[in-house]
This record gives C-alpha cells, structure tokens and sequence, in this order.
C-alpha cells in the first residue's frame, strides 16, 4: 500500500483481520512505520492532500491505535500509551482534536468529542483484555 491510512486500524479492532493473525500484526507494524509520531501519537495519514502534508497528528487515530494494540495483545504498550495520551488533555481532562508531535500543543477542535470517544473506547478495550486475558478483541 503506498498511501496509509490510521482509519484500517479499525480492520484489526472490528475482526475483519482477526487479532492474532500475521495479516493483522504485519498490517500494525506497516502503519507503526509510517504513521506513528512516538509517545502513542498517531497521524491520520502522512501524504500531501489539499491543505498540505498533515502537521498535526489525529487523537482519534491515537486511541484506535492503543485499542488495536490491546487487541493483538501488546498490552504493556497500549497502557503506557494510553496514560501518556491522557497527558495531551487540558487541567480539566479536555482532549483537542488534535496534538502537534513536537511540541504537544492542541489544535483543530476544542475540546473535541471524537477524542473522548476514542480514550473511552481504547479504556474499554484494554480493561476488556485485562479482565478476559484470551479474549480476541
């Protein structure tokens, strides 16, 4: 694939590509590969669109990426990088849309209810996986 995407995270989290597959894992690692901004920052998507090359990363796709690694079972990682991005939140916990990688700052949306959705879905993924450690999802 030479355009990816965070959104086929969703692939893995949704069984379309069971959890503990090699399709699944490769695909994770691919996406890791690209799209991965460190601390458990995600963007969307790296190439040119019609606003430029993305400066920002997606905390939508952050929290789908932490659910999916709770999913194929890295479960050390999707809690270090579940409590780092609860870190990009204001005093009061409030999630922008977006965070700049280097430097942590919000952007896009304020606060933004896709990013709590996500923080909700990726806790609930991983005390899924901590309370039925053979549960495949």
């Amino acid at each position: 694939m030479t355009r990816m995407d965070a959104s086929t995270l969703q692939l893995i989290m949704m069984h379309y590509l069971p959890p503990i597959s090699q399709r699944a894992i490769d695909h994770l690692k691919a996406l890791e590969k690209e799209l991965h901004a460190g601390d458990g920052l995600f963007y969307r998507y790296r190439h040119t669109d019609d606003f430029g090359e993305p400066e920002t990363t997606f905390l939508i796709c952050a929290f789908w990426y932490v659910a999916a690694l709770a999913c194929t079972g890295r479960m050390e990682e999707a809690m270090a990088y579940f409590e780092n991005l609860r870190g990009y939140g204001n005093h009061l916990g409030l999630l922008s849309e977006d965070v700049k990688a280097s430097d942590g700052s919000m952007w896009g949306n304020f606060p933004q209810a896709y990013s709590h959705v996500g923080l909700l879905n990726a806790a609930s993924r991983i005390s899924r996986k901590l309370d039925k450690p053979n549960f495949l999802g």
